[in-house]
């Protein structure tokens, strides 16, 4: 795809990095991640066109799944929860994973605490998003004419976009399989009953706006060890 590589667009124009460029800097990779997560939350469109096949609502689910991904150990805990509700062994066996895979220290993205919890400005990927005719943001307005919300429009392109990646570069097939792992936590639930349930994390609560948010690895690896500790 030629989206995939750098080189002259139009009429001579030079077209900028792409996604998956040799060398992608930090803005490449948070797009190349929000796709992943607006792929695996969005919903079929009611009305599919050539353009929009799918759906994703709103800003603050995209930013609390997004904190999901960027925090494996906060992933963990959420998915002991759906554990200890279900007894589902494969996720504990994905807890177990994440640990013995170093994932909250090599995995981990920080983000910070603002206004309402995990926040990053996105708006520079998601104009990458855009420009590449991936994923659109729409302005959802009241009768007021303030904005209420978002919609992420995702075109067939994306889908086509991300499976080609995988298949040319297999090691990003892990955010394919993380995003599997999140909808088991996100499917369902608002953003903000996904940003209540980070809330109720004293670590996250806590922290002051504008600092970075601690992990909580120790805390979950107590827990997982106790967990484990229980099986027969």
């Amino acid at each position: 795809m030629d989206i995939l590589v750098e080189g002259e667009g139009a009429e001579g124009e030079h077209t900028p990095p792409s996604l998956a460029a040799r060398e992608p800097t930090s803005r490449h990779r948070d797009a190349l991640r929000l796709l992943f997560i607006l792929v695996a939350g969005g919903e079929d469109a009611d009305k599919p066109t050539e353009d929009v096949v799918k759906v994703f609502r709103a800003e603050k689910r995209l930013m609390a799944m997004d904190f999901l991904v960027r925090y494996p150990d906060y992933l963990g805990d959420a998915l002991l929860d759906l554990y200890e509700e279900t007894g589902d062994p494969e996720l504990l066996e994905a807890v177990q994973r994440i640990f013995l895979d170093d994932e909250p220290s090599v995995r981990l993205v920080r983000m910070v605490r603002w206004r309402h919890g995990a926040y990053q400005n996105v708006e520079d990927a998601l104009a990458m998003l855009s420009y590449y005719g991936l994923a659109r943001p729409m302005k959802l307005a009241g009768d007021d004419g303030k904005i209420r919300r978002y919609e992420y429009l995702i075109s067939p392109k994306a889908i086509s976009f991300l499976e080609k990646c995988v298949q040319d570069h297999p090691e990003l097939a892990w955010y394919r399989d993380r995003l599997a792992l999140v909808m088991r936590v996100a499917s369902g639930k608002s953003g903000s009953a996904l940003k209540e349930w980070q809330y109720e994390h004293p670590e996250y609560g806590n922290t002051i706006p504008g600092d970075v948010i601690p992990t909580v690895r120790e805390q979950v690896e107590q827990r997982l060890a106790k967990i484990v500790g229980l099986e027969p």
